[in-house]
Protein backbone atom coordinates (compact mmCIF):
# COMPACT_ATOMS: atom_id res chain seq x y z
CA UNK A 1 0.00 0.00 0.00
CA UNK A 2 1.81 3.54 -0.54
CA UNK A 3 1.94 5.61 1.76
CA UNK A 4 -0.49 8.20 -0.23
CA UNK A 5 -2.44 7.66 -3.64
CA UNK A 6 -0.51 7.64 -6.59
CA UNK A 7 -0.86 11.00 -8.65
CA UNK A 8 -2.02 9.02 -11.72
CA UNK A 9 -4.58 7.36 -9.57
CA UNK A 10 -6.29 10.72 -8.94
CA UNK A 11 -9.31 11.94 -11.55
CA UNK A 12 -8.59 15.42 -11.83
CA UNK A 13 -6.91 16.50 -14.64
CA UNK A 14 -4.55 19.25 -13.11
CA UNK A 15 -2.32 16.48 -10.62
CA UNK A 16 -0.74 18.43 -7.90
CA UNK A 17 1.97 17.20 -5.69
CA UNK A 18 0.84 17.67 -1.50
CA UNK A 19 3.06 17.01 1.46
CA UNK A 20 2.13 15.33 4.39
CA UNK A 21 2.18 18.20 6.28
CA UNK A 22 0.23 20.14 4.49
CA UNK A 23 -2.51 16.77 4.15
CA UNK A 24 -2.74 17.38 7.91
CA UNK A 25 -2.96 20.79 7.73
CA UNK A 26 -6.23 20.64 5.72
CA UNK A 27 -7.68 17.59 7.80
CA UNK A 28 -7.50 19.43 10.60
CA UNK A 29 -9.31 22.53 9.03
CA UNK A 30 -11.81 19.87 8.54
CA UNK A 31 -12.09 18.54 11.90
CA UNK A 32 -12.22 22.03 13.18
CA UNK A 33 -14.76 22.90 10.72
CA UNK A 34 -16.94 19.90 12.22
CA UNK A 35 -16.38 21.16 15.60
CA UNK A 36 -17.43 24.34 15.15
CA UNK A 37 -20.70 23.25 13.99
CA UNK A 38 -21.15 21.05 16.79
CA UNK A 39 -20.59 23.94 18.88
CA UNK A 40 -23.00 26.12 16.74
CA UNK A 41 -25.97 23.49 17.25
CA UNK A 42 -25.45 23.58 20.70
CA UNK A 43 -25.43 26.95 21.60
CA UNK A 44 -28.63 27.58 18.82
CA UNK A 45 -30.49 24.40 20.39
CA UNK A 46 -34.18 24.83 22.12
CA UNK A 47 -34.20 22.09 24.23
CA UNK A 48 -32.34 20.81 27.08
CA UNK A 49 -31.57 17.35 25.86
CA UNK A 50 -29.39 19.12 23.00
CA UNK A 51 -28.36 22.39 24.75
CA UNK A 52 -27.33 20.77 28.10
CA UNK A 53 -26.67 17.17 27.46
CA UNK A 54 -25.50 17.80 24.38
CA UNK A 55 -27.04 14.79 22.31
CA UNK A 56 -25.77 16.12 19.12
CA UNK A 57 -22.89 15.09 16.34
CA UNK A 58 -21.74 16.80 13.24
CA UNK A 59 -19.30 15.60 10.41
CA UNK A 60 -18.56 16.47 6.87
CA UNK A 61 -18.82 13.51 4.21
CA UNK A 62 -17.26 13.57 0.77
CA UNK A 63 -19.89 13.76 -2.31
CA UNK A 64 -20.43 9.79 -1.55
CA UNK A 65 -21.36 9.87 1.74
CA UNK A 66 -17.93 8.59 3.47
CA UNK A 67 -17.17 9.98 6.51
CA UNK A 68 -14.00 12.92 6.07
CA UNK A 69 -14.18 14.62 9.53
CA UNK A 70 -16.39 13.62 12.44
CA UNK A 71 -16.76 15.94 15.30
CA UNK A 72 -15.80 14.67 19.10
CA UNK A 73 -19.30 14.11 19.86
CA UNK A 74 -21.49 10.73 20.27
CA UNK A 75 -19.64 7.80 17.59
CA UNK A 76 -23.02 6.11 17.19
CA UNK A 77 -24.46 9.17 15.64
CA UNK A 78 -22.27 8.52 12.78
CA UNK A 79 -24.04 5.55 11.77
CA UNK A 80 -27.00 7.73 11.12
CA UNK A 81 -24.91 8.93 8.30
CA UNK A 82 -23.35 5.45 6.18
CA UNK A 83 -26.79 5.16 4.32
CA UNK A 84 -27.83 8.93 3.82
CA UNK A 85 -25.98 10.34 1.18
CA UNK A 86 -26.59 7.33 -1.15
CA UNK A 87 -30.04 6.96 -0.85
CA UNK A 88 -30.29 10.95 -1.24
CA UNK A 89 -28.30 11.05 -4.51
CA UNK A 90 -30.33 8.08 -5.89
CA UNK A 91 -33.60 9.93 -4.66
CA UNK A 92 -32.82 13.87 -6.00
CA UNK A 93 -30.60 12.70 -8.70
CA UNK A 94 -29.31 15.93 -10.09
CA UNK A 95 -31.78 17.84 -8.09
CA UNK A 96 -29.15 19.08 -5.03
CA UNK A 97 -28.30 22.83 -5.24
CA UNK A 98 -27.02 25.35 -3.11
CA UNK A 99 -28.78 26.29 -0.72
CA UNK A 100 -30.47 23.04 -0.19
CA UNK A 101 -30.89 21.21 2.84
CA UNK A 102 -31.77 17.77 3.53
CA UNK A 103 -33.54 15.60 6.45
CA UNK A 104 -33.91 11.95 7.05
CA UNK A 105 -34.54 9.81 10.38
CA UNK A 106 -35.74 6.34 8.90
CA UNK A 107 -33.14 3.58 10.63
CA UNK A 108 -33.86 1.61 7.25
CA UNK A 109 -32.92 3.60 4.92
CA UNK A 110 -29.55 4.72 6.91
CA UNK A 111 -31.50 8.38 7.57
CA UNK A 112 -31.12 7.54 11.56
CA UNK A 113 -30.21 4.44 13.80
CA UNK A 114 -33.38 5.13 16.04
CA UNK A 115 -35.96 7.93 15.15
CA UNK A 116 -35.37 9.88 17.46
CA UNK A 117 -32.30 10.98 16.31
CA UNK A 118 -32.92 13.35 12.35
CA UNK A 119 -30.37 13.61 10.37
CA UNK A 120 -29.56 16.99 8.45
CA UNK A 121 -27.62 17.62 5.67
CA UNK A 122 -26.54 20.17 3.29
CA UNK A 123 -24.29 20.28 0.15
CA UNK A 124 -21.19 21.86 -0.17
CA UNK A 125 -19.55 22.65 -3.21
CA UNK A 126 -16.53 23.29 -5.02
CA UNK A 127 -16.08 25.05 -8.26
CA UNK A 128 -19.44 24.63 -8.97
CA UNK A 129 -19.48 20.93 -8.14
CA UNK A 130 -20.93 19.26 -5.48
CA UNK A 131 -18.02 17.83 -3.03
CA UNK A 132 -20.02 16.49 -0.22
CA UNK A 133 -22.35 17.43 2.51
CA UNK A 134 -22.00 19.21 5.96
CA UNK A 135 -24.54 16.91 8.47
CA UNK A 136 -25.76 16.95 11.95
CA UNK A 137 -27.25 14.64 13.98
CA UNK A 138 -29.55 15.50 17.02
CA UNK A 139 -31.65 13.51 19.46
CA UNK A 140 -34.76 14.86 19.70
CA UNK A 141 -36.59 14.26 23.14
CA UNK A 142 -39.60 12.89 20.90
CA UNK A 143 -41.16 12.73 17.14
CA UNK A 144 -44.51 11.11 17.70
CA UNK A 145 -45.14 7.65 18.90
CA UNK A 146 -46.10 5.88 21.55
CA UNK A 147 -44.81 6.77 25.12
CA UNK A 148 -44.56 3.14 26.73
CA UNK A 149 -43.89 -0.16 24.42
CA UNK A 150 -43.58 -0.48 20.61
CA UNK A 151 -43.98 -3.38 18.42
CA UNK A 152 -42.86 -2.02 15.37
CA UNK A 153 -41.03 0.65 14.26
CA UNK A 154 -44.41 2.15 13.14
CA UNK A 155 -45.12 2.43 17.03
CA UNK A 156 -42.00 4.49 17.51
CA UNK A 157 -42.71 7.20 15.99
CA UNK A 158 -42.93 9.18 12.62
CA UNK A 159 -40.34 7.94 10.58
CA UNK A 160 -39.20 10.20 7.75
CA UNK A 161 -37.57 9.37 4.50
CA UNK A 162 -34.84 11.78 3.14
CA UNK A 163 -36.94 14.51 2.23
CA UNK A 164 -35.69 18.32 0.56
CA UNK A 165 -36.52 20.43 3.95
CA UNK A 166 -34.90 23.97 2.49
CA UNK A 167 -34.65 24.70 -1.32
CA UNK A 168 -32.29 27.67 -2.72
CA UNK A 169 -32.18 28.72 1.19
CA UNK A 170 -36.27 29.14 1.89
CA UNK A 171 -38.00 26.79 4.45
CA UNK A 172 -40.78 24.32 2.93
CA UNK A 173 -43.17 25.25 5.42
CA UNK A 174 -45.45 22.17 4.10
CA UNK A 175 -43.20 19.61 5.20
CA UNK A 176 -42.16 21.41 8.42
CA UNK A 177 -45.71 21.53 9.28
CA UNK A 178 -46.58 18.29 8.80
CA UNK A 179 -43.27 17.14 10.57
CA UNK A 180 -44.44 18.98 13.72
CA UNK A 181 -48.17 18.31 13.56
CA UNK A 182 -46.43 14.77 14.58
CA UNK A 183 -45.37 15.85 17.48
CA UNK A 184 -46.50 16.43 20.91
CA UNK A 185 -44.14 19.56 21.70
CA UNK A 186 -43.87 21.32 18.11
CA UNK A 187 -42.00 24.66 19.76
CA UNK A 188 -39.15 22.53 21.25
CA UNK A 189 -38.81 20.10 17.68
CA UNK A 190 -38.89 23.42 15.64
CA UNK A 191 -36.12 25.29 17.64
CA UNK A 192 -34.18 21.89 17.70
CA UNK A 193 -34.47 21.57 13.67
CA UNK A 194 -33.64 25.26 13.04
CA UNK A 195 -30.46 24.53 15.13
CA UNK A 196 -28.90 21.84 12.70
CA UNK A 197 -29.87 24.06 9.89
CA UNK A 198 -27.54 26.67 11.33
CA UNK A 199 -24.89 24.14 11.97
CA UNK A 200 -25.26 22.65 8.66
CA UNK A 201 -25.22 26.32 7.02
CA UNK A 202 -22.26 26.90 9.41
CA UNK A 203 -20.38 23.93 7.67
CA UNK A 204 -21.07 24.91 3.65
CA UNK A 205 -19.92 28.26 4.58
CA UNK A 206 -16.93 26.70 6.05
CA UNK A 207 -15.72 24.36 3.44
CA UNK A 208 -16.25 26.92 1.03
CA UNK A 209 -13.76 29.33 2.71
CA UNK A 210 -11.23 26.29 2.42
CA UNK A 211 -11.76 26.19 -1.23
CA UNK A 212 -11.46 30.10 -1.60
CA UNK A 213 -8.29 29.87 0.88
CA UNK A 214 -6.15 26.76 -0.83
CA UNK A 215 -8.23 25.97 -4.30
CA UNK A 216 -11.03 23.49 -5.31
CA UNK A 217 -8.65 20.91 -6.76
CA UNK A 218 -6.37 21.32 -3.89
CA UNK A 219 -9.24 20.73 -0.99
CA UNK A 220 -10.35 17.94 -2.95
CA UNK A 221 -7.01 15.85 -3.45
CA UNK A 222 -5.46 16.44 0.15
CA UNK A 223 -9.06 15.04 1.73
CA UNK A 224 -8.42 11.99 -0.68
CA UNK A 225 -4.86 12.11 1.19
CA UNK A 226 -6.24 12.48 4.46
CA UNK A 227 -8.54 9.38 3.86
CA UNK A 228 -5.45 7.38 2.49
CA UNK A 229 -3.63 8.57 5.22
CA UNK A 230 -5.91 7.16 8.18
CA UNK A 231 -5.97 3.71 6.32
CA UNK A 232 -1.87 3.58 6.53
CA UNK A 233 -2.33 4.49 10.32
CA UNK A 234 -4.77 1.07 10.76
CA UNK A 235 -2.22 -0.80 8.61
CA UNK A 236 0.21 0.61 11.07
CA UNK A 237 -1.69 -0.78 14.39
CA UNK A 238 -2.44 -3.74 12.77
CA UNK A 239 1.42 -4.86 12.51
CA UNK A 240 1.44 -4.83 16.10
CA UNK A 241 -1.32 -6.99 16.85
CA UNK A 242 -0.62 -11.11 16.80
CA UNK A 243 -2.62 -12.20 13.78
CA UNK A 244 -5.90 -14.58 14.64
CA UNK A 245 -9.43 -14.96 15.48
CA UNK A 246 -10.42 -13.94 18.77
CA UNK A 247 -14.12 -14.61 19.80
CA UNK A 248 -16.41 -13.66 22.33
CA UNK A 249 -19.86 -14.46 23.57
CA UNK A 250 -21.73 -12.23 25.93
CA UNK A 251 -25.89 -12.20 26.68
CA UNK A 252 -27.99 -9.17 26.71
CA UNK A 253 -30.53 -9.90 29.74
CA UNK A 254 -34.04 -8.83 28.32
CA UNK A 255 -35.77 -7.61 25.66
CA UNK A 256 -39.25 -6.17 27.79
CA UNK A 257 -40.90 -8.50 25.35
CA UNK A 258 -40.58 -11.42 26.78
CA UNK A 259 -37.34 -12.80 25.43
CA UNK A 260 -34.20 -13.13 27.63
CA UNK A 261 -30.42 -14.34 27.75
CA UNK A 262 -30.20 -12.75 23.83
CA UNK A 263 -26.85 -14.00 22.86
CA UNK A 264 -24.20 -12.01 20.98
CA UNK A 265 -21.68 -13.51 19.30
CA UNK A 266 -18.46 -12.30 18.09
CA UNK A 267 -15.49 -13.66 16.36
CA UNK A 268 -12.60 -10.69 15.28
CA UNK A 269 -9.94 -11.98 12.76
CA UNK A 270 -6.67 -10.05 12.78
CA UNK A 271 -4.40 -10.09 9.70
CA UNK A 272 -2.15 -7.71 8.51
CA UNK A 273 -3.71 -5.83 6.24
CA UNK A 274 -8.21 -6.58 7.29
CA UNK A 275 -10.15 -6.87 10.25
CA UNK A 276 -13.25 -9.10 9.89
CA UNK A 277 -15.97 -9.08 12.28
CA UNK A 278 -18.27 -11.72 12.12
CA UNK A 279 -21.35 -12.16 14.29
CA UNK A 280 -22.78 -15.25 13.14
CA UNK A 281 -24.74 -17.27 15.87
CA UNK A 282 -25.77 -13.85 17.61
CA UNK A 283 -29.59 -14.36 18.51
CA UNK A 284 -32.39 -13.69 16.01
CA UNK A 285 -34.31 -10.32 16.20
CA UNK A 286 -36.80 -9.86 19.01
CA UNK A 287 -40.11 -8.10 19.81
CA UNK A 288 -38.32 -5.11 22.06
CA UNK A 289 -36.99 -2.43 20.72
CA UNK A 290 -33.27 -3.31 20.97
CA UNK A 291 -33.10 -4.95 17.43
CA UNK A 292 -29.77 -2.97 15.58
CA UNK A 293 -29.74 -2.25 12.34
CA UNK A 294 -26.56 -2.79 9.68
CA UNK A 295 -25.24 1.63 10.20
CA UNK A 296 -25.62 1.10 13.51
CA UNK A 297 -23.76 -1.91 13.71
CA UNK A 298 -21.19 -0.52 11.61
CA UNK A 299 -20.59 2.59 13.54
CA UNK A 300 -20.50 0.36 17.08
CA UNK A 301 -17.60 -1.68 15.34
CA UNK A 302 -15.59 1.12 13.97
CA UNK A 303 -15.25 2.70 17.03
CA UNK A 304 -14.87 -0.77 19.17
CA UNK A 305 -11.77 -1.32 16.69
CA UNK A 306 -10.93 2.15 16.97
CA UNK A 307 -10.68 2.26 20.36
CA UNK A 308 -8.29 -0.99 20.80
CA UNK A 309 -6.14 -0.21 18.10
CA UNK A 310 -5.32 3.42 17.85
CA UNK A 311 -7.43 5.94 19.56
CA UNK A 312 -5.49 8.66 17.82
CA UNK A 313 -7.01 7.24 14.66
CA UNK A 314 -8.99 10.10 12.22
CA UNK A 315 -12.78 9.36 13.01
CA UNK A 316 -13.06 9.04 8.78
CA UNK A 317 -14.09 6.53 6.31
CA UNK A 318 -9.96 6.01 5.54
CA UNK A 319 -9.75 3.46 8.22
CA UNK A 320 -12.84 2.06 7.63
CA UNK A 321 -12.03 0.64 5.01
CA UNK A 322 -9.52 -2.06 6.10
CA UNK A 323 -12.95 -3.56 8.14
CA UNK A 324 -15.16 -6.37 7.17
CA UNK A 325 -18.37 -6.43 8.72
CA UNK A 326 -20.68 -9.56 8.76
CA UNK A 327 -24.11 -10.16 10.58
CA UNK A 328 -27.07 -12.34 9.77
CA UNK A 329 -29.94 -11.19 7.84
CA UNK A 330 -32.56 -11.40 11.16
CA UNK A 331 -30.57 -11.54 13.33
CA UNK A 332 -30.82 -8.99 16.16
CA UNK A 333 -27.82 -7.16 14.83
CA UNK A 334 -29.35 -6.62 11.18
CA UNK A 335 -33.32 -6.81 11.64
CA UNK A 336 -36.05 -7.16 8.69
CA UNK A 337 -38.13 -4.13 8.56
CA UNK A 338 -40.36 -2.98 10.43
CA UNK A 339 -38.26 -4.47 13.76
CA UNK A 340 -38.71 -2.07 16.62
CA UNK A 341 -35.20 -0.44 17.52
CA UNK A 342 -35.81 2.58 19.81
CA UNK A 343 -33.63 1.02 22.75
CA UNK A 344 -30.73 -0.42 20.07
CA UNK A 345 -28.02 1.79 21.97
CA UNK A 346 -28.40 -0.84 24.62
CA UNK A 347 -27.16 -3.55 22.39
CA UNK A 348 -24.33 -1.54 20.72
CA UNK A 349 -22.88 -1.07 24.15
CA UNK A 350 -22.48 -5.05 24.49
CA UNK A 351 -21.47 -5.46 21.18
CA UNK A 352 -18.70 -2.71 22.02
CA UNK A 353 -17.48 -4.57 24.70
CA UNK A 354 -17.91 -8.07 23.29
CA UNK A 355 -15.43 -6.94 20.34
CA UNK A 356 -13.09 -5.47 23.48
CA UNK A 357 -13.54 -8.75 25.57
CA UNK A 358 -12.68 -10.70 22.35
CA UNK A 359 -9.45 -8.49 21.40
CA UNK A 360 -8.17 -8.59 25.20
CA UNK A 361 -6.15 -11.83 24.88
CA UNK A 362 -4.51 -10.01 21.89
CA UNK A 363 -4.18 -6.33 23.73
CA UNK A 364 -3.48 -7.29 26.89
CA UNK A 365 -2.12 -3.98 28.07
CA UNK A 366 -4.56 -1.78 26.64
CA UNK A 367 -8.38 -3.73 27.15
CA UNK A 368 -10.38 -2.32 29.61
CA UNK A 369 -13.16 -4.77 32.05
CA UNK A 370 -16.53 -4.46 31.04
CA UNK A 371 -18.18 -0.96 31.79
CA UNK A 372 -21.66 -0.21 32.45
CA UNK A 373 -22.69 -2.12 29.78
CA UNK A 374 -25.74 0.00 28.45
CA UNK A 375 -27.13 3.31 27.60
CA UNK A 376 -29.54 3.52 30.76
CA UNK A 377 -31.98 6.45 30.34
CA UNK A 378 -35.17 7.93 32.14
CA UNK A 379 -37.83 9.29 29.68
CA UNK A 380 -40.48 11.18 31.95
CA UNK A 381 -43.72 12.79 29.84
CA UNK A 382 -46.13 14.95 30.96
CA UNK A 383 -47.93 18.07 30.32
CA UNK A 384 -47.38 21.69 32.20
CA UNK A 385 -50.59 22.61 34.22
CA UNK A 386 -50.80 26.03 33.68
CA UNK A 387 -50.42 25.98 30.22
CA UNK A 388 -51.38 22.72 29.19
CA UNK A 389 -48.35 22.43 27.22
CA UNK A 390 -46.37 18.87 26.56
CA UNK A 391 -42.98 18.31 27.73
CA UNK A 392 -40.68 15.66 27.84
CA UNK A 393 -37.61 14.96 29.98
CA UNK A 394 -34.77 12.41 28.36
CA UNK A 395 -31.41 11.45 29.63
CA UNK A 396 -28.83 8.84 29.39
CA UNK A 397 -27.15 8.18 32.65
CA UNK A 398 -23.79 7.34 32.57
CA UNK A 399 -22.02 5.14 34.96
CA UNK A 400 -18.53 2.90 35.95
CA UNK A 401 -15.82 2.58 33.44
CA UNK A 402 -14.26 -0.77 33.78
CA UNK A 403 -10.68 -0.80 35.16
CA UNK A 404 -7.71 -1.31 33.02
CA UNK A 405 -4.34 -2.26 33.39
CA UNK A 406 -3.17 0.62 34.14
CA UNK A 407 -5.77 1.68 36.82
CA UNK A 408 -8.82 2.03 38.73
CA UNK A 409 -12.13 2.41 36.02
CA UNK A 410 -13.16 6.35 36.31
CA UNK A 411 -16.50 6.63 38.15
CA UNK A 412 -19.72 7.83 36.36
CA UNK A 413 -18.98 8.36 33.19
CA UNK A 414 -20.64 7.71 29.54
CA UNK A 415 -18.99 4.91 27.98
CA UNK A 416 -18.66 3.63 24.66
CA UNK A 417 -20.67 4.58 22.06
CA UNK A 418 -22.20 7.69 24.19
CA UNK A 419 -20.58 11.17 24.77
CA UNK A 420 -23.28 13.13 26.14
CA UNK A 421 -23.44 15.79 29.33
CA UNK A 422 -25.59 15.02 32.02
CA UNK A 423 -28.23 17.69 32.69
CA UNK A 424 -27.78 20.29 35.76
CA UNK A 425 -30.15 19.81 38.66
CA UNK A 426 -31.03 23.68 38.30
CA UNK A 427 -31.59 22.82 34.67
CA UNK A 428 -33.78 20.22 35.56
CA UNK A 429 -35.77 21.88 38.11
CA UNK A 430 -36.07 24.94 35.95
CA UNK A 431 -37.30 23.38 32.58
CA UNK A 432 -39.67 20.30 34.42
CA UNK A 433 -41.78 20.15 37.18
CA UNK A 434 -39.37 18.15 38.96
CA UNK A 435 -37.40 17.65 42.45
CA UNK A 436 -34.27 16.27 42.35
CA UNK A 437 -33.73 14.54 45.72
CA UNK A 438 -30.65 12.82 45.63
CA UNK A 439 -27.78 12.85 43.07
CA UNK A 440 -24.30 11.09 43.38
CA UNK A 441 -22.08 8.02 43.07
CA UNK A 442 -23.23 5.04 44.05
CA UNK A 443 -20.71 3.75 46.44
CA UNK A 444 -19.65 0.53 46.51
CA UNK A 445 -21.35 -0.38 42.81
CA UNK A 446 -17.43 -0.73 41.12
CA UNK A 447 -16.31 -4.36 40.72
CA UNK A 448 -13.59 -5.63 43.03
CA UNK A 449 -9.80 -6.07 41.68
CA UNK A 450 -6.42 -4.94 41.84
CA UNK A 451 -7.99 -2.43 40.54
CA UNK A 452 -11.35 -0.97 41.16
CA UNK A 453 -14.27 -0.89 38.62
CA UNK A 454 -15.33 2.63 38.17
CA UNK A 455 -19.11 3.93 40.39
CA UNK A 456 -22.07 4.07 39.04
CA UNK A 457 -24.69 6.98 38.93
CA UNK A 458 -27.91 7.18 41.64
CA UNK A 459 -30.46 10.02 41.08
CA UNK A 460 -34.01 10.47 43.02
CA UNK A 461 -36.13 12.36 40.97
CA UNK A 462 -39.77 13.52 42.56
CA UNK A 463 -42.58 14.45 39.84
CA UNK A 464 -44.78 17.35 41.19
CA UNK A 465 -46.99 16.88 38.75
CA UNK A 466 -49.55 14.12 38.26
CA UNK A 467 -49.80 11.91 35.27
CA UNK A 468 -46.08 11.51 34.32
CA UNK A 469 -45.70 8.58 32.23
CA UNK A 470 -42.12 7.06 32.67
CA UNK A 471 -40.41 5.22 29.88
CA UNK A 472 -36.60 3.72 31.17
CA UNK A 473 -34.01 1.55 28.85
CA UNK A 474 -31.08 -0.09 30.11
CA UNK A 475 -29.51 -3.23 30.51
CA UNK A 476 -27.16 -4.89 33.48
CA UNK A 477 -29.86 -5.57 35.21
CA UNK A 478 -29.01 -9.35 36.35
CA UNK A 479 -25.71 -9.75 35.38
CA UNK A 480 -22.81 -7.46 36.28
CA UNK A 481 -20.42 -6.22 33.98
CA UNK A 482 -17.79 -8.88 34.06
CA UNK A 483 -13.87 -8.43 35.09
CA UNK A 484 -10.54 -9.46 33.68
CA UNK A 485 -8.38 -10.67 34.91
CA UNK A 486 -9.50 -12.49 37.63
CA UNK A 487 -11.64 -8.91 39.06
CA UNK A 488 -15.10 -8.78 39.88
CA UNK A 489 -18.14 -7.63 38.36
CA UNK A 490 -19.75 -4.24 39.27
CA UNK A 491 -23.05 -3.85 40.37
CA UNK A 492 -26.48 -4.13 38.34
CA UNK A 493 -28.42 -1.31 37.23
CA UNK A 494 -31.57 -1.02 38.99
CA UNK A 495 -34.81 1.66 38.86
CA UNK A 496 -36.60 2.15 41.64
CA UNK A 497 -39.92 3.51 42.09
CA UNK A 498 -41.23 4.79 45.13
CA UNK A 499 -37.60 3.62 46.95
CA UNK A 500 -37.86 2.60 51.27
CA UNK A 501 -41.55 3.17 50.86
CA UNK A 502 -44.94 0.60 51.23
CA UNK A 503 -45.32 1.38 47.53
CA UNK A 504 -41.47 0.50 46.35
CA UNK A 505 -41.11 -1.47 43.16
CA UNK A 506 -38.49 -2.05 40.70
CA UNK A 507 -39.19 -0.92 37.31
CA UNK A 508 -38.77 -2.57 34.07
CA UNK A 509 -38.86 -2.23 30.14
CA UNK A 510 -41.94 -4.41 30.31
CA UNK A 511 -43.73 -1.34 32.43
CA UNK A 512 -42.74 1.54 30.13
CA UNK A 513 -45.38 3.94 29.43
CA UNK A 514 -46.47 3.38 33.35
CA UNK A 515 -48.35 6.87 34.70
CA UNK A 516 -47.10 7.89 37.64
CA UNK A 517 -48.92 10.19 40.51
CA UNK A 518 -47.92 13.35 42.11
CA UNK A 519 -45.13 13.09 44.36
CA UNK A 520 -43.99 9.59 42.92
CA UNK A 521 -40.13 9.11 43.24
CA UNK A 522 -37.31 7.47 40.75
CA UNK A 523 -34.71 6.33 41.46
CA UNK A 524 -31.92 4.90 39.04
CA UNK A 525 -28.67 3.60 40.11
CA UNK A 526 -26.57 2.66 36.84
CA UNK A 527 -24.61 -0.63 36.85
CA UNK A 528 -20.84 -0.43 37.85
CA UNK A 529 -17.74 -0.85 36.35
CA UNK A 530 -15.73 -4.65 36.07
CA UNK A 531 -13.00 -4.42 38.32
CA UNK A 532 -8.98 -5.64 36.86
CA UNK A 533 -7.19 -8.06 38.26
CA UNK A 534 -7.33 -10.11 41.79
CA UNK A 535 -7.42 -7.76 44.23
CA UNK A 536 -4.06 -9.56 46.16
CA UNK A 537 -2.19 -9.16 42.50
CA UNK A 538 1.55 -6.91 43.42
CA UNK A 539 1.48 -3.78 41.27
CA UNK A 540 2.18 -4.62 37.40
CA UNK A 541 1.78 -8.52 37.73
CA UNK A 542 -1.49 -8.25 36.06
CA UNK A 543 -2.24 -10.13 32.80
CA UNK A 544 -5.55 -10.27 30.83
CA UNK A 545 -6.63 -14.15 30.71
CA UNK A 546 -9.85 -14.43 28.88
CA UNK A 547 -9.25 -17.34 26.47
CA UNK A 548 -11.42 -18.37 23.67
CA UNK A 549 -12.71 -21.46 25.19
CA UNK A 550 -13.73 -19.23 28.45
CA UNK A 551 -15.24 -15.74 27.02
CA UNK A 552 -18.85 -16.65 27.92
CA UNK A 553 -20.17 -14.37 29.79
CA UNK A 554 -24.03 -13.48 31.37
CA UNK A 555 -27.00 -15.36 32.55
CA UNK A 556 -24.08 -18.95 33.49
CA UNK A 557 -23.98 -19.43 29.75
Amino acid sequence: MPKYRKLEDMTSENKLLIDSVSVDILGNHLLATAEEMGVALIRAAYSPNIKERRDCSTSLLDREGRTIAQAEHIPLHMGSMFGFIPRLLEQFGDDIHEGDVFLSNDPYVGGSTHLPDVSVVAPMFADGKLAGFAASVAHHAEMGGSLGGAPDIFSEGLRIPPVKIISGGLVDDQVMRFILNNCRAPLDRRGDLRAQFAAVRLGVQRYADLCEKYGPEYVLQATELWLDKAEQQVRSALEKVTPGTYSFVDYIDYDGAGTEDIEIKVAVSISADNVSVDFSGTSSQVPGQINVVPSALDATVYYAIKAALDPELPANSGFYRVIDIQAERGSILNPIDPAPVWSRSDTCQRVAEAILGALAPALPDRIPAASHGSIPSIHLHGRYPESGQFFSYVESYGGGFGASPAGDGPDGVHSHLTNTANTPNEVMEIAYPFRIKRYGLRSGSGGEGHFRGGEGIVREIETLVPGVRLRTKGDRVRTGPWGLAGGGAGSTLRVTIDPETDQEWIYRREDNGTSLPQGSIIRIETAGGGGYGQPEAAAGTVSAEISQNESKIGGGK
